[in-house]
């Protein structure tokens, strides 16, 4: 009786020593300083009708590549290769006929412009050989109606109605009388002969004299009416009387 005893004391003071044991308070964990690892990247999974979209999709190709007797990469890479060399091939033959055509195009024009050319050139010659014509139908004409100073009467005349038809000069004729009629200092005058004067030697003075009155009656014209035509006639006649 006295042993259980002593067992039982001694099993309550075990356990009471295990009770104050446990509460007191644990010790502080010392602190971590270190970083902390970031989280792991979650594994990202694709929806079950994406996978098969693209499984079909590459069967699809599988199946469209057979057909064109595609095996792998390799023959698509060649493929590829071959339709850019074929179209680098094409782009450079039409620029070739773009530039072609332009060179055809400069030609044509470069043509058009030496036709236009020689058709002014054509035209220049025929207008110069009418007027060459017609200087020499009125140079007739005016000879004829005793016109004595020719390159005057051709640039007072108006010339503007004078023309040439199936190679004939027509009009010169109207031109030449309304000459003679409105500028008689043009036509050839003959020197009166002197009342009085012996035929020997002394008609040369009078002759003198009468070149003299001439000049003269010319010079007071030129200057009254002061026309261009009286003033150009007035030197002819002085050049003419000089010789």
């Amino acid at each position: 009786m006295e042993l259980s005893k002593s067992l039982l004391s001694l099993d309550l003071q075990h356990f009471a020593e295990e009770t104050k044991d446990q509460a007191e308070p644990p010790a502080a964990e010392p602190k971590n300083t270190d970083t902390p690892e970031p989280p792991k990247d979650e594994v990202k999974t694709i929806p079950y009708d994406r996978f098969k979209q693209v499984n079909d999709d590459l069967k699809a190709f599988k199946s469209t590549f057979e057909e064109l007797g595609i095996d792998g990469v390799d023959s698509l890479k060649t493929l590829v290769e071959d339709y850019n060399a074929k179209k680098t091939a094409e782009e450079e033959r039409k620029r070739s006929e773009m530039t072609e055509l332009e060179r055809l195009q400069k030609d044509l024009k470069a043509k058009e412009e030496a036709e236009k050319t020689l058709a002014q050139q054509l035209e220049e010659e025929k207008k110069a050989r009418e007027r060459e014509k017609i200087r020499n139908e009125f140079i007739k004409v005016a000879t004829s109606n005793d016109i004595a100073y020719i390159d005057d009467a051709i640039a007072l005349a108006d010339l503007s109605a004078v023309k040439v038809e199936d190679g004939k000069v027509v009009g010169v004729e109207d031109v030449v009388k309304t000459l003679v009629d409105n500028k008689p200092f043009l036509v050839k005058k003959k020197a009166p002969k002197p009342i009085g004067q012996s035929s020997n030697g002394d008609a040369a003075g009078a002759s003198e004299k009468t070149a003299e009155q001439l000049l003269k009656e010319a010079a007071e014209r030129a200057k009254h009416s002061g026309r261009p035509e009286d003033k150009v006639a007035y030197a002819k006649l002085k050049r003419e009387l000089s010789k």
